[in-house]
This record gives C-alpha cells, structure tokens and sequence, in this order.
C-alpha cells in the first residue's frame, strides 16, 4: 500500500485527537484555513462521529452497516487465510477486502474532490484478474484489513456534509452514478454480496484452517 494511505488514521479516537491538536492535517484542509478556522472540541469528536446530512443518514447507515458485516467476517481470519489462493482460480479474501473498500473509497472521493477540490482521489482499487493482483500489505491479518475498510467508512462519514445540498435523486458530480441514492444502494449491495463469496471460500477443500 502507497504511503498515502496514512493518511487514514489508526482508529477513531486518533482521529479526534489529530483533528483537534493538529487541525491542518485533515484531508481539505490547509494551513492557512486552519489560522482562522474554529476551535475544534475534541470532546464533541468523541462523543459521536462527525453528522451525516439528515437526508442521507438512513442509506449511509445501510452502506455502513454493510461494511461492518463484511468486517466481521474478516476479522476473524488469519494473515494466510486472507492470502489464501483457491485452486478453482477465484481471488483470494483479501482480494475482495480492498475491492470492496477501494470502489467505495474512489467514488467517494471523486464526489467529495469535485465538491472540494483540495480533497484528492484515491483510486486504490487492485487488478480485476486474479494472476494480475498485487495485496497493498500482504502482510496484515484480516484483523488489520478489516480496521483499513472502517478507515473508509470514516473517510466517507467526515466529509459526508459536502453532500448537504445533494439530493438523493439527484445525479453526483464527477461520477456515472445516475444519482447518490444509487451509488448508495449498490455500496450496500456490493459489500454484501462480496462477503458471501468470501464465506463459500471456507467451504473448500484446501481453505487453512488456521
């Protein structure tokens, strides 16, 4: 995985706390805004996670919720069962868990970028065809992998209030989503149709056991 990717950070509570101490680090944001930008409570960052526009909240719950499921099914697996290479030539678990993560990560930030260009894209998403793929971090347990896809769903979350005059059926910048309600509704459907290729893995006659 590219350095950028740090960017991402380990875990909620640093996320509240880098935001707050070091304001100017956060993804569209410079150091010139932050001079004059308000005081952020880091005791509000961690009471609740950053608010959803009230017209997206059911279906980025949805989106989120999925991601969640997904990760519970990979947080259980272990750094060879993640690698794990079926012998019917189908992708490896950790194939799907950036897949999964990375569609969702690049759309969402096409949106936000066009919303705020100081926002980048991150088109992380890996080789469609299984001889072709590369892992970004071979090396992680599906505990690790699972903690990189909530990066994502918090990426998605903290720059969610870009999309506040979005309307769910209208169609989001800079994608070929006929509308965010869309976009929304296949994240949902994406992360939950993938996990349930991952499960059938578990049933093959060389999946590690451990």
């Amino acid at each position: 995985m590219s350095n950028a990717f740090h960017f991402f950070w380990p875990s909620v509570v640093v996320l509240a706390c880098e935001l707050a101490v070091f304001p100017c680090i956060s993804l569209g944001q410079s150091q010139v805004e932050d001079s004059s930008s308000k005081f952020i409570d880091p005791a509000v960052l961690l009471e609740k996670p950053p608010a959803i526009p009230a017209h997206l909240r059911e279906l980025f719950d949805r989106m989120e919720a999925a991601n969640r499921r997904s990760q519970d099914v990979f947080r259980k697996l272990s750094t060879t069962q993640m690698n794990f290479k079926p012998s019917n030539g189908t992708h490896t678990p950790r194939w799907n868990a950036e897949h999964m993560a990375g569609r969702q990560l690049l759309f969402f930030s096409q949106l936000y970028h066009a919303l705020d260009p100081k926002i980048p894209v991150f088109d992380w998403n890996p080789a469609q065809m299984p001889p072709d793929y590369q892992a970004r971090h071979p090396e992680w347990s599906g505990k690790e992998e699972a903690r990189a896809m909530q990066r994502v769903d918090d990426f998605c979350r903290r720059y969610s209030y870009l999309l506040e005059n979005t309307a769910l059926d209208a169609k989001p910048p800079a994608t070929n989503w006929p509308s965010l309600k869309a976009l929304l509704l296949q994240m949902e459907r994406h992360y939950d149709e993938h996990t349930a290729n991952v499960v059938k893995k578990f049933d093959l006659p060389d999946w590690p056991k451990e």
